[in-house]
């Protein structure tokens, strides 16, 4: 833990950013707003033209980073797993091996996607209206929800697909 880690230097100012880890220990030790900090150091958390100057880019703008409070649990990773996931991405900008994406990582990444999907389409159900709607003159969907006649495109939860 105590093996030093040689700073990367800014491509636009040439210097190291003032909490880059000395050691292995302090790497481990660092905070999200650290790594939130040397990520805008290093021009990695808003894309601009030096963020691909770097042999490696970090990819702060990841949507499995995303902090969304409007986005329920199982949608989004728990602060210490974005912790964990920034820690890598920064040792793996450094240089350091072993910062490959893990298949833990991966895995998670799948089930955040699946989870935003399956909600994403939970919450469009949601927002249809919830009275009867019409498609020109035709009733497709009582505020029952049976459907009495043609195709549907959108219906309410819980409406019974079918023709009369």
């Amino acid at each position: 833990m105590r093996l030093p880690i040689a700073p990367i230097v800014s491509v636009a100012t040439g210097l190291p950013p003032p909490t880059f880890p000395p050691t292995m220990l302090h790497l481990f030790l660092l905070t999200e707003p650290e790594l939130d900090a040397m990520a805008s150091f290093y021009s990695q958390t808003t894309p601009d033209s030096f963020t691909a100057a770097y042999p490696s880019t970090m990819d702060w703008t990841r949507d499995v980073l995303d902090r969304n409070p409007c986005l329920p649990e199982e949608c989004r990773l728990s602060d210490e797993e974005r912790l964990k996931v920034k820690m890598r991405m920064f040792a793996r900008f450094i240089g350091m091996k072993g910062a490959e994406t893990s298949v833990w990582e991966q895995h998670r990444r799948d089930e955040l996607a699946e989870n935003k999907k399956k909600w994403s389409a939970e919450e469009e159900i949601r927002e249809l209206p919830t009275a009867t709607v019409y498609v020109g003159s035709t009733q497709v969907c009582s505020e029952r929800g049976t459907i009495s006649s043609g195709a549907v495109k959108k219906c309410k939860v819980n409406c019974e697909f079918g023709t009369n």
